[in-house]
């Protein structure tokens, strides 16, 4: 507990949501002392704080104080272990101080919610009007795995913020227009009067996105989430990080948050476009296979995202994007 307490302050702490699971095995282990004690216990009325609104039983002073020894000592292991799952072992100096805790770089969940902590210190985007446009230069290089001959794609896009005008995207080096407020074809996430509406809390974020096919089923939980909707919610969320770079800065940090609970997310090193080291996040059975939402190793900012075209390897990444008047406006 020591080295615990000298962690920094910016070491995200686990909120309700993330303990979750461990209030559950808590309550089960309360449940379980009381039934072998023979102490009849009341179910706690969770209200947003641990514990809170716990109703006291009359019988057995003794009994009861023993049970709910248990409850502590559980609270304080969920707490512990909550909190080891985003930080690196902590070590002593020979000064007998600890080493400053610092997210796993090769952890998906510890990348993420660091790269969640930069969005939130980073300034806030320029606000656009709706009648301006997203303007985007991507480069995209791609490799022949059989000949191993690399070839570079440069494109620009200019997307209408609310939708209302025709949009020109470029995606290896082929252009098509988009109509206004064409459904389905226009990128997403560009209307900031829309993008202000998104909830700024993961679980609520997570629900918002999800899509049933049959709307009325739409989850209230995390637990309602099937493992169809969690690949398109995958999907959707790196679209926010990754595809939108003019979004509201704390949009974009609970979009990090909110892919960090994406089940099976993964992480890996690797280098980017550059050459320098980075860390590659996906999702075990996410919707493409091969598809990579990179981030630097230090930076923890996104560097780029890779994908497979055929027999091409790809990895692409925003060089520039700026808020424009006209259509085909440089900045």
């Amino acid at each position: 507990m020591t080295p615990l307490r000298r962690m920094r302050a910016e070491i995200p702490r686990p909120g309700a949501d993330r303990l979750a699971t461990g209030r559950e095995r808590l309550q089960a282990a309360i449940d379980d002392e009381a039934a072998a004690a023979g102490t009849e216990l009341r179910r706690p009325i969770i209200t947003g704080g641990f514990m809170n609104g716990t109703k006291e039983s009359s019988r057995d002073p003794v009994r009861r104080r023993r049970v709910l020894s248990v409850a502590v000592a559980a609270a304080a292991a969920v707490a512990v272990a909550a909190t080891a799952v985003v930080t690196d072992n902590i070590g002593e100096k020979p000064d007998g101080s600890a080493d400053v805790a610092r997210p796993k770089s090769t952890h998906a969940e510890g990348v993420l919610l660091r790269a969640a902590e930069e969005a939130r210190r980073g300034p806030q985007p320029e606000i656009p009007r709706d009648d301006q446009f997203v303007y985007t230069k991507d480069v995209t290089e791609e490799t022949d795995r059989k000949t191993g001959k690399s070839k570079t794609h440069t494109d620009e896009s200019w997307n209408s913020v609310d939708g209302s005008k025709h949009s020109w995207n470029v995606h290896l080096g082929e252009g098509n227009w988009t109509n206004p407020n064409e459904d389905g074809v226009r990128p997403p996430m560009y209307d900031w009067s829309e993008l202000k509406k998104l909830p700024t809390d993961p679980v609520k974020l997570v629900l918002k996105l999800c899509s049933p096919v049959d709307p009325p089923l739409k989850p209230k939980s995390l637990n309602g989430v099937s493992k169809e909707e969690w690949r398109d919610l995958h999907m959707q969320l790196e679209g926010i990080v990754l595809r939108a770079p003019v979004i509201p800065k704390e949009l974009r940090a609970t979009a990090f948050e909110a892919l960090a609970m994406v089940p099976g997310i993964k992480a890996k090193p690797m280098k980017d476009a550059e050459g320098r080291p980075a860390v590659g996040v996906w999702a075990e059975n996410a919707l493409f296979e091969d598809s990579l939402l990179v981030l630097g190793k230090d930076s923890h900012k996104v560097v780029g995202h890779t994908g497979v075209r055929g027999q091409y390897d790809q990895f692409s990444h925003t060089e520039e994007y700026a808020i424009v008047d006209k259509l085909k406006q440089r900045p």
